[in-house]
């Protein structure tokens, strides 16, 4: 199965500024907040460390609620290790299937044409099968150096496998405080402080939700050019 092209990583930079909210997308670990900033800066220090290693892999799994950001922070190490998005593969979890995983592993020996490290991101990995997860035990410990897993899940980390969590570094987010998204969203958007405050605490701290609700509200306002 060919994986989703990385289009995100290839569109054009265009200022946060005048990005609406739904199309915002992260290009360094800088532009996150709150604990995915933290993370990621964490992460892709490490990821230019192993890109180095010529005998390293690397498997990380983020869980936590939806919408802090942890497909953001993969994808960004992702792009640290393989350097070009071409070196890099995402799926869902509900495309991983037995089938899949016998592919992957026949496919071990070879690295990619692109760059030194190939990654795979399986986002919502918990969506996997008890038996696909049993096969990818198998396909993690035969990681040749220059590979890398990636995977994100929603749910709680004990609601996969045992064995399976094993595999991973695992890291858990939690999602951004008030405080961090009402300033992120004030400070990137024309939008006042106070209504950015209001459109935090409704998100419950989903950086997602909380875009959504921004891009409902400047659809419904004169177009401004700073904070009230």
């Amino acid at each position: 199965m060919a994986s989703k092209p990385r289009e995100r990583a290839l569109k054009s930079i265009t200022p946060l500024s005048v990005q609406s909210p739904m199309n915002w997308r992260p290009r360094t670990a800088e532009d996150l907040i709150g604990q995915a900033r933290r993370v990621a800066l964490a992460q892709v220090s490490k990821a230019l460390r192993l890109a180095a290693d010529p005998s390293a892999t690397m498997k990380l799994l983020l869980y936590g609620p939806p919408g802090v950001g942890k497909t953001s922070v993969v994808e960004l190490v992702a792009l640290q290790l393989a350097g070009t998005p071409l070196s890099i593969e995402d799926y869902n979890g509900r495309e991983v299937t037995v089938d899949l995983v016998r592919e992957w592993m026949k496919q071990l020996p070879y690295g990619s044409l692109f760059s030194a490290w190939s990654v795979k991101i399986v986002n919502e990995l918990d969506r996997c099968s008890r038996e696909a997860q049993d096969l990818l035990l198998t396909y993690l410990d035969r990681l040749p150096p220059g590979r890398a897993f990636l995977g994100t899940s929603n749910l709680q980390l004990d609601l996969l496998t045992e064995r399976f969590q094993t595999r991973f570094q695992a890291i858990k987010l939690l999602p951004p405080t008030t405080e961090e998204l009402a300033a992120f969203l004030s400070t990137h958007w024309p939008v006042p402080a106070f209504t950015a405050s209001q459109i935090a605490v409704g998100s419950g701290g989903c950086v997602r939700a909380a875009l959504a609700d921004l891009e409902s509200y400047l659809d419904h306002t004169p177009c401004n050019t700073s904070n009230k």
